[in-house]
């Protein structure tokens, strides 16, 4: 066991990474990020999270026709290392876990930021022994590959998602949904033919006609659960997130719709599906409130986005 120079409970550092002052490690411990953290570490993620991740995954790539990607990942707090191979708890990295579903499997990795700076440089370490691991463990360039293709990724997060930003510059269109969030394997399947609908009314999403456009999505489930998505365009693609909706009476609704607004960057906001579940006049109030444009489409217009309305 390499020797800890300091240990300190890791909720005492979870704290914003670019206040910390003066980092003077530059890299996470390998091993810590891979399967020495406590269980807080690819390998303790894959174990615990396996069963419930083949069953979305295989669920998301039989409805896409293996057109689409999923991931499971999680952040966590993981000890630096310094060149004489000493743990530091002071001096943790925010590293992301992720698990990706293929056809054949599924691949996993890991990765953070040079000294833990949100534009540092892209870190990854392949440790252990063959077999270590559920699946196999690669570097993330890899999954990045993989998914590239794609025509959308759904990237489904534990606890707190930290890194979106990383999401939104390495993959494709990316589709964020908390974990537990889609209560039923059954509805991933209706996400997925809701969402290649969707798509088909774009002639183009790396347009600059839409970059000042957000999309409201409303869709329901086999479970008969009822989900809103919101999108906005970054870097040339559709990046938003999935959730399902829990706003029971009128109040709820007009708070709800406030906190979507919240979430949208366009200065034009476009609402697609074909049941609002009683938000329609709310939005439009919002919008109107806002000085934004709004407007409604169902899933058969044959109208593309990138026609001005």
């Amino acid at each position: 066991m390499k020797k800890v120079i300091a240990i300190v409970l890791l909720s005492l550092v979870a704290g914003n990474s670019e206040a910390q002052l003066n980092r003077k490690i530059k890299f996470p411990s390998p091993e810590s990020a891979t399967y020495d953290n406590n269980g807080n570490d690819l390998r303790g993620f894959i174990n615990r999270n396996k069963n419930d991740f083949e069953a979305k995954g295989n669920k998301v790539l039989d409805a896409s026709g293996n057109d689409w990607g999923y991931m499971q990942i999680k952040n966590v707090k993981t000890p630096g290392e310094d060149k004489k191979g000493n743990l530091n708890y002071l001096e943790s990295f925010d590293v992301t876990l992720a698990m990706m579903k293929t056809k054949g499997g599924a691949k996993a990795t890991w990765w953070t930021r040079e000294y833990n700076s949100t534009s540092g440089k892209l870190l990854y370490y392949k440790v252990g022994e063959a077999g270590l691991l559920a699946y196999d463990n690669v570097k993330y360039t890899e999954v990045i590959t993989d998914l590239l293709p794609k025509s959308f990724d759904i990237i489904e997060y534990s606890d707190t998602l930290l890194n979106q930003g990383d999401f939104e510059i390495l993959f494709k269109n990316c589709m964020f949904v908390k974990n537990g969030t889609i209560k039923d394997v059954n509805d991933y399947k209706n996400l997925v033919e809701f969402y290649n609908t969707f798509l088909a009314k774009f002639t183009a999403i790396n347009d600059p006609v839409i970059d000042n456009k957000s999309f409201i999505t409303c869709f329901s489930g086999k479970s008969g659960a009822n989900y809103v998505g919101c999108f906005n365009i970054v870097n040339g693609k559709l990046s938003g997130r999935v959730e399902q909706v829990e706003a029971p009476f009128e109040r709820d609704k007009i708070k709800y719709v406030n906190d979507i607004f919240k979430k949208l960057t366009g200065s034009s906001i476009n609402v697609y599906g074909d049941d609002y579940f009683g938000m329609e006049k709310m939005m439009k109030t919002r919008a109107d409130k806002s000085n934004m444009k709004i407007d409604f489409k169902k899933t058969n217009s044959r109208r593309k986005y990138n026609e001005d309305f």
